[in-house]
């Protein structure tokens, strides 16, 4: 069974996602409470960053050209944002993630970390501010 077989009942809730229809608590808090899950998460929205950022870099550089900053919002372990700020040494990206994520993470001269809530939280000021969006949402 997984999530999408409650995709009917999900569209006729409150529910957020179709996790919580599926499991009654957000995927957020599945994370929170299951450090495993947690760090399958992590790792799965990284390696789908390698494959999107060598996209994104090799097909549509041109458009952090001239940035001086950039806030990756939801940016995890910082998998996209560690490659764009080595093929843009001069911009200063900072990934912005829930504390749990970016806890132990270490920065370069010109990548941060920053813990926060997207959703409660002040999203760090920069040029530009990226939100890659993986997940179906609905409002």
């Amino acid at each position: 069974m997984s999530p999408m077989h409650h995709l009917s009942s999900w569209l006729q809730s409150g529910d957020t996602s179709t996790y919580e229809t599926w499991k009654g608590i957000s995927l957020w808090e599945s994370l929170a409470q299951h450090s495993r899950l947690a760090f399958m998460f992590d790792e799965t929205m990284a390696n789908d960053s390698k494959l999107t950022s060598k996209i994104i870099l090799d097909e549509c550089s041109e458009v952090f050209e001239g940035l001086k900053s950039l806030v990756d919002v939801g940016g995890g372990t910082g998998t996209f944002a560690r490659a764009l700020s080595d093929a843009f040494p001069n911009l200063k990206c900072t990934v912005f993630d829930l504390p749990r994520v970016v806890a132990n993470l270490q920065g370069t001269e010109n990548l941060d970390f920053v813990g926060g809530d997207m959703f409660s939280d002040t999203i760090p000021p920069a040029d530009a501010i990226l939100v890659k969006v993986r997940i179906l949402l609905k409002n």
